[in-house]
């Protein structure tokens, strides 16, 4: 009786021992998987294959992981055909040296199959590692904003140890690919040109990027007149000239379109330096059409762009007197001047591809420029300083009192000299011969 009362209790008091725990879980299962190794996700084309200097070409990665003692696999790599095209294969040689037996190549248009098996005293191989590479042609050149995409995947896939036995494997991962294009863009370089120096010369250049099969564009740049301020006495509403140019001075890339493959035109609008009485804008429009057959242009590596043509401007003074424009007076007495400035910008135009016409400010991005005529405080005949040229010229209407008979300046002294009344008190003194001498050799525009 004691000894069933003392069995009863056992579980009570601790004396039963519950059953062991189960074994750990055994190491995860072998697993094929596809990976794409040199391509981002959406994918912008290079075309550097030199077979057609085109389409451009890819690599596709077949890995196993966690594998032990492997001797022989095979598998079948699924593609579409209309959009990719099988080139080449190899198998890794670090793994599978040349005792291995291979047997590979496409069984149907859009199935490559691989099999391999290692011969004695071949060691299975171990852990996670490349089994093969393939590379594929892009069969479709992609134009903005055409987006193609395909994928890849395994199937009929197996795996055996050097014991012929069958090695366990998960569900591969499939291999996606998106190749799209990014949109094209024009721009203009310099971005901001500033000047001082009225007569000098700066070349503006028109740049194309991220552009596929290009065969001709057709682009119209414009810039701006400068408007004086209406609240100056004297010169009220009146526009003035700030750059100008002629068709010589615009040149268009002959590496790009060849004078003797290519129909190129070059027209130029705009008025001369000076007084702009008819409020006109200038304006360069540039055509360049490659002959049919000839290569067609392509700028789509990473930062790359190419330049389609240039135009050399000339800085025009924008009061078209030699005099220092309008002057407003700081606290501190310093005189500072008021800036020219004129976009150079994208009028409209086009560029034309393999895949149609696209239009500035739709298929095409554009960034336009900026110029800037800045004068320097005393220096009345824009020569890029203030010298001993600037007090003579001051000099020469020291004691007038400018009228405003005549505008523009023509045959009347005072109206002329109404422009060196730099600080428009209506009289040219000492006051303004002080403005020019306190500046002496400046070179730079004062920022205020």
């Amino acid at each position: 009786m004691l000894l069933t009362a003392v069995m009863c209790i056992s579980p009570v008091l601790g004396f039963w021992h519950p059953p062991p725990p189960p074994p750990p879980p055994g190491p995860p299962c072998t697993y094929f998987f596809t990976m794409i190794n040199d391509v981002n996700p959406a994918y912008v084309y290079n075309f550097t294959e030199p077979a057609d200097g085109f389409c451009d070409t890819f690599h596709v990665t077949v890995w196993i992981g966690n594998v032990t003692d492997l001797y022989g696999y095979e598998f079948k790599l699924v593609f579409d055909n209309t959009v990719f095209n099988l080139v080449s294969w190899s198998v890794n040689p670090s793994i599978w040296t040349s005792q291995a037996i291979i047997f590979n190549g496409t069984i149907a248009p859009n199935v490559y199959q691989q099999i391999v098996t290692a011969l004695p005293p071949s060691p299975g191989a171990t852990g996670t590692f490349a089994l093969a590479d393939l590379v594929f042609h892009i069969n479709n050149d992609v134009c903005y904003p055409d987006t193609f995409t395909g994928v890849f995947w395994l199937y009929d896939y197996k795996a055996s140890d050097s014991c012929s036995g069958r090695i366990p494997l998960c569900n591969p991962v499939w291999a996606y690919w998106k190749f799209t294009s990014v949109q094209p863009r024009v721009y203009i370089t310099p971005a901001n040109e500033v000047n001082s120096v009225v007569g000098s010369q700066f070349t503006a250049t028109v740049w194309i990027e991220n552009i596929t099969k290009m065969t001709d564009f057709n682009i119209n740049i414009r810039w701006d007149q400068y408007l004086h301020n209406p609240a100056w006495e004297c010169l009220g509403a009146v526009w003035s000239t700030l750059l100008t140019t002629n068709a010589k001075s615009v040149v268009v890339n002959n590496a790009l379109f060849p004078v003797a493959n290519s129909t190129i035109n070059i027209a130029v609008t705009g008025p001369p330096c000076g007084y702009n009485a008819s409020n006109v804008y200038g304006e360069v429009h540039v055509d360049a059409t490659l002959d049919a057959g000839y290569p067609q242009i392509n700028a789509t590596n990473p930062g790359a762009a190419l330049w389609l043509f240039n135009v050399t401007f000339t800085k025009c003074d924008a009061w078209f007197c030699g005099a220092q424009p309008h002057y407003t007076q700081k606290e501190n007495h310093a005189w500072l001047l008021e800036n020219a400035s004129t976009p150079i910008y994208f009028w409209y135009g086009s560029i034309s591809t393999c895949c149609g016409t696209k239009f500035i400010g739709n298929e095409v991005a554009y960034t336009n420029a900026m110029f800037t005529f800045a004068p320097i405080t005393g220096d009345l005949d824009g020569s890029g300083h203030v010298d001993i040229a600037d007090l003579m010229i001051e000099a020469m209407y020291y004691g007038l009192t400018p009228n405003c008979a005549t505008f523009p300046p023509g045959s009347s002294a005072n109206a002329a000299a109404w422009y060196y009344d730099l600080n428009h008190d209506g009289a040219i003194d000492i006051y303004d011969l002080v403005i020019v001498a306190k500046n002496f050799c400046r070179t730079t525009y004062e920022d205020p």
